[in-house]
């Protein structure tokens, strides 16, 4: 299973305002169903990811025996690719609250 992010901030320890004990890179990310989180870049990726980018994020566990995800970034989906996984999650996301909010609003209204 994979989750589709949107790159808010890049985190390399190529950048003079960032100390880091390793060389690797991390995404800060706006998820499509509006969480924030913080995910390991594939060294393949480092070098290529940026702000604003479409990530694919790998949520399969780390191995058979553990539920545990991998929670790495392992593609970019850049130009139309990318916005239009992004904005078929988000309209899907959008039409799940709508829904959650409409069956909330019947339940209240009734007076049983």
């Amino acid at each position: 299973m994979y989750h589709p992010g949107k790159v808010i901030e890049v985190l390399t320890s190529k950048d003079k305002n960032i100390l880091a004990s390793d060389e690797s890179t991390q995404v800060v990310l706006e998820m499509w169903d509006e969480n924030m989180l913080t995910f390991l870049v594939d060294p393949k990726l480092s070098a290529k990811i940026d702000r604003d980018d479409i990530v694919l994020v790998d949520y399969r566990p780390i191995d058979e025996k553990s539920a545990i995800p991998k929670h790495i970034v392992v593609k970019i989906l850049k130009s139309k690719a990318g916005l239009n996984v992004w904005k078929s999650y988000k309209l899907h996301f959008d039409k799940q609250k709508q829904r959650a909010l409409t069956s909330q609003q019947v339940q209240q209204n009734y007076m049983g």
